[in-house]
């Protein structure tokens, strides 16, 4: 019995992984809700930093089941790390029912890909990744972020779209 628990355990991981990819091509497929954002001529982006309002879906572990949730009324503050000259950034994320959470990474050409540092639900661990999406003239309009926490008792795999604000 302890076997076979062990043997459905590894198949339903196996499953949230191929599920995952799904999610990853999938939202690399697609434009999102930013239709109007050319990315092929913009290898790299500079000023990432600003206010974005995010809406997208998550699979989340709740219980022993995972559930499919909507995200909305998330808002992703992006700045330099304090006294970074470089590339290293922080997203600071308010979302519903009280929800908060601190990102720390690193900007590689249009991704930014950080790691949670600190989470109002104490989830860990959580990846993060941000491909910044452009107009015609290469400024950031919007992001898909891929979020994920591999851990089997706080699963987590969500895409994300963010849309910069323009006040």
């Amino acid at each position: 019995m302890k076997n076979l628990k062990k043997y459905i355990d590894s198949l339903m991981n196996c499953l949230m992984l191929l599920l995952l990819g799904g999610l990853v091509l999938g939202g690399c497929q697609t434009t999102g809700p930013n239709t109007s954002t050319q990315t092929s001529s913009c290898d790299t982006v500079t000023e990432i930093e600003g206010e974005y309002t995010c809406t997208g879906e998550c699979v989340i572990t709740e219980g022993d089941t995972r559930v499919l949730v909507q995200v909305t009324g998330e808002t992703d503050s992006v700045k330099r790390f304090p006294g970074s000259s470089g590339s290293i950034y922080q997203v600071k994320i308010v979302g519903g029912n009280g929800f908060k959470e601190l990102e720390i990474g690193v900007l590689n050409g249009r991704t930014l890909r950080t790691a949670t540092a600190e989470v109002s639900d104490s989830l860990f661990p959580v990846i993060e990744e941000y491909v910044f999406e452009t107009d015609s003239s290469c400024k950031v309009v919007g992001f898909t972020k891929i979020v994920r926490n591999p851990n089997a008792r706080s699963f987590k795999a969500c895409v994300i779209h963010g849309k910069k604000n323009t006040h």
